[in-house]
């Protein structure tokens, strides 16, 4: 194999994250900006890329307000939770209740209560708010030692239910101790967001196989961020990290087609792998494996490759990583990013990931980021993509496991 590591700036990466040092929210002027510079960089390693628009649908929350009525008067500062419904424009005024981690005891307490839930609220849980009868819940963010602009709580979404008869908001932690330490027994809450649609784009490059054009290869990352921070570990470190080997590639044509795609508006819910997949229907057939990168550059932590396929295929990638020498952990699981929605369409998938500080806050900015762990993640990826790329036979099924598949119609059912 003529694979050439040597080739793989981590230097060069840093510098292309360090161009992104802003937020890119989806479907907002940063994000677009965003698209428009990795466009230039495409033009400048001599790629031709297409963009592929798409609209989605967001949510803005227009209030969202929590007062504790009894046995003291006072109103917090909170966030709402986007994608659950509107309570009446009144609110709704009800008994307070701590239930910790939703234990089933504690469940039995809440019919007719705004309860609080320690963390953030997610289907599961949500759904058993709503079956115990709840009528309102709150969140917790933070930490105890918080101070300044972090005493403001984190946004939150509700994800992959179809109803939400029950409203929630967020707030901070220690909102949440006083709430408990001085028996708030009674609340009121008010939550009121609107439906808008938004457009972003995918940025699309295609390197045409020499030997075995119509297998795809696909290598992917999101450009997006969170409207929290800057995103230089999520995602715009995985962004450099796929333009690095777009470079390679470019200089080193594969034996298969390798397709080199930015997604927007993955923090929206994976909208844009899932236009990808809708906009390339016909050609699906023909994609084998996703090669998919989401948070990655901070130099403590554990590189782990979450495998979305028969459990060959994470055996195989484990084997080359033994004779790379590179450390890697393996799940063969269902992972939270854009490799699912190709998993969910029948065709095998990965996620590379490291383990990392301040995932949607404003923390992640290009001063955790280091070049050493860019160029050890790129060449992680390139020998996994070229050992692919080059094989003389596809060396695994295209197949997702059923169990999977069923996981993954529950994640996207929404």
């Amino acid at each position: 194999m003529r694979m050439d590591l040597g080739k793989i700036s981590g230097k060069r990466q840093y510098q292309f994250v360090e161009k992104f040092n802003y937020i890119r929210e989806a479907g907002t002027e940063g994000e677009k900006k965003a698209s428009d510079e990795i466009l230039r960089y495409l033009r400048e390693i001599g790629l031709t890329a297409v963009t592929e628009e798409f609209e989605f649908s967001a949510y803005e929350i227009t209030e969202a307000r929590l007062k504790v009525i009894q046995p003291y008067e006072k109103e917090y500062r909170v966030t709402g939770y986007k994608r659950c419904g509107n309570t009446p424009e009144n609110g709704i005024e009800a008994p307070f209740l701590y239930i910790e981690n939703g234990d089933e005891i504690s469940l039995s307490y809440a019919k007719g209560k705004i309860v609080m839930v320690n963390g953030l609220v997610k289907k599961e849980i949500y759904q058993k708010l709503v079956s115990h009868g709840a009528v309102g819940f709150i969140t917790m963010s933070g930490t105890p030692i918080d101070e300044g602009e972090d005493l403001e709580p984190a946004g939150s979404s509700l994800r992959g239910v179809k109803e939400s008869p029950v409203q929630g908001v967020n707030l901070h932690y220690k909102d949440a101790v006083e709430l408990v330490e001085r028996g708030a027994s009674r609340v009121s809450l008010k939550l009121q967001q609107k439906q808008v649609t938004r457009s972003s784009r995918n940025i699309i490059a295609r390197i045409k196989g020499l030997d075995k054009e119509e297998e795809i290869l696909t290598l992917s990352a999101h450009y997006d961020s969170v409207p929290q921070g800057p995103g230089a570990y999520d995602n715009m470190s995985g962004a450099a990290i796929i333009m690095e080997l777009a470079r390679y590639f470019a200089e080193n044509p594969p034996r298969r087609t390798l397709e080199f795609i930015w997604f927007g508006a993955e923090e929206a819910g994976l909208c844009g792998s899932q236009a990808y997949v809708k906009a390339h229907e016909l050609e699906l057939p023909r994609h084998r494996f996703n090669m998919n990168v989401d948070l990655a550059g901070q130099l403590i932590g554990g590189t782990v490759i979450g495998v979305t396929a028969e459990a060959p295929v994470c055996q195989m990638l484990s084997y080359m990583m033994h004779e790379a020498g590179m450390g890697v952990s393996f799940k063969n699981d269902v992972w939270g990013s854009d490799s699912n929605t190709f998993a969910w369409k029948g065709i095998p998938a990965m996620t590379l990931n490291r383990d990392g500080f301040g995932m949607h806050t404003r923390y992640d900015t290009i001063e955790l980021i280091s070049p050493c762990s860019l160029k050890r993640s790129a060449d992680i990826l390139l020998y996994i993509a070229e050992s692919l790329a080059e094989a003389k036979v596809f060396p695994f099924r295209r197949e997702v496991p059923e169990d999977m598949k069923n996981r993954l119609e529950i994640y996207f059912e929404e």
